[in-house]
C-alpha cells in the first residue's frame, strides 16, 4: 500500500494589522465589521480552488460564490474571496484565522477589496463569515455566529434563541441599521495620513486628498481602516501650507471632521501628516 506523506505548514505572525490582511485577530464588533466592509452580501458557495499566486511564493485559496442579496455596496452576481493557505499536492499551508467554507452552503459575508485585484478578502478573516441555515423545527432561516460574535446575541434579540445563532431577518435589520446610521469621528482622535494627490483651486489654494496609513479602532463601535480617504483644502501663506481637513470617507460612508495641519511651501504630494480631530 502506498503511503502519502503530507507536509503541513502553519503561518504565524507576532503582530499584523487586524483586518482581513492579518493572521493575528483582534475581535471586532458587528458595527466595526459593517463599517469596514465595502460589500456585505448573502451568497452561496459554488466552488473552491487552491493555487499558487502569480509569483509562486504563496498558496492561496479562491472561493467563488453566487450572490443572492446585497446589504451594502454594489457586488456583482458572483464574487471571489481570496484567502492565504490551502492544499496543493502534498503541501498544505494553514493560516490561523482563515475561514473554512462548506460546499454549497450559504453565508452572509463582510467583504473588503483585495489590493490590485477584483477579488475580496473577508473583513476580520473568519469573523466576516456567517453561515446561513434553516432551523429543522421552525423552518426559520438563521445565521451561525462566529465564536467572537456570541455576545452580540443578547444585544440584538435577547435570550430564548438557539445558542450561537440569530434569526436571519433580524440580523439583516441590525446590519441595515448600522449602515443607515453612518459614522461619527470622535473628537480627540489622532490619524496619520499620507497625502496622495492635490487639485488646484486657484493661486495658493489646493484641494488635498489623503489616505490613512494604519487601522484605527477609536471605540468598540467604530473602525477606520488603513487607506480611508481624507480630504481638505490648503491655503498658502507666509511660506506655509495650512490644510483644513473636513471629510473622511470610510468604505464610501462620509463623515465630517475638523482638523488642521501645517506644512512648508512646496509640493504636498507624498507627505505624511498627523491630524488631531477637534
Amino acid at each position: 500500500m502506498k503511503m502519502r506523506v503530507w507536509l503541513f505548514v502553519t503561518l504565524l505572525a507576532g503582530w499584523m494589522i487586524p483586518l482581513a490582511r492579518a493572521t493575528t485577530l483582534i475581535s471586532m464588533s458587528l458595527d466595526q465589521l459593517t463599517q469596514a466592509s465595502s460589500n456585505i452580501v448573502r451568497a452561496r458557495v459554488l466552488n473552491q480552488e487552491a493555487r499558487w499566486n502569480d509569483t509562486h511564493t504563496q498558496i492561496v485559496t479562491i472561493t467563488t460564490l453566487e450572490v443572492s442579496q446585497t446589504l451594502k455596496g454594489h457586488a456583482s452576481s458572483t464574487v471571489e474571496i481570496q484567502q492565504l493557505g490551502g492544499t496543493i499536492g502534498n503541501l498544505r499551508v494553514y493560516v490561523p484565522g482563515s475561514h473554512v467554507f462548506q460546499s454549497q452552503s450559504e453565508y452572509v459575508l463582510f467583504l473588503e477589496p483585495a489590493t490590485g485585484s477584483s477579488r475580496y478578502h473577508l473583513v476580520g478573516m473568519t469573523q466576516g463569515a456567517y453561515r446561513v441555515y434553516q432551523d429543522a423545527a421552525t423552518h426559520e432561516e438563521r445565521v451561525i455566529l462566529p465564536l467572537s460574535r456570541l455576545r452580540v446575541q443578547d444585544q440584538m434579540i435577547g435570550a430564548g434563541n438557539p445558542a450561537g445563532t440569530f434569526p436571519l431577518p433580524g440580523f439583516h435589520k441590525y446590519v441595515a441599521t448600522i449602515v443607515n446610521n453612518g459614522i461619527q469621528i470622535p473628537h480627540g482622535l489622532t490619524m496619520s495620513v499620507a497625502i496622495v494627490s492635490t487639485e488646484s483651486r486657484g493661486a495658493g489654494r489646493l484641494h488635498v486628498y489623503g489616505r490613512t496609513t494604519s487601522d484605527l479602532f477609536p471605540n468598540k463601535n467604530l473602525v477606520i481602516p488603513a487607506g480611508t480617504e481624507v480630504e481638505g483644502d490648503a491655503i498658502l501663506s507666509g511660506g506655509k501650507w495650512t490644510i483644513h481637513w473636513d471629510e473622511v470617507s470610510v468604505r464610501g460612508v462620509h463623515a465630517q471632521i475638523s482638523a488642521t495641519s501645517q506644512e512648508p511651501e512646496g509640493s504636498l504630494r507624498g507627505r505624511s501628516v498627523v491630524l488631531n480631530v477637534r
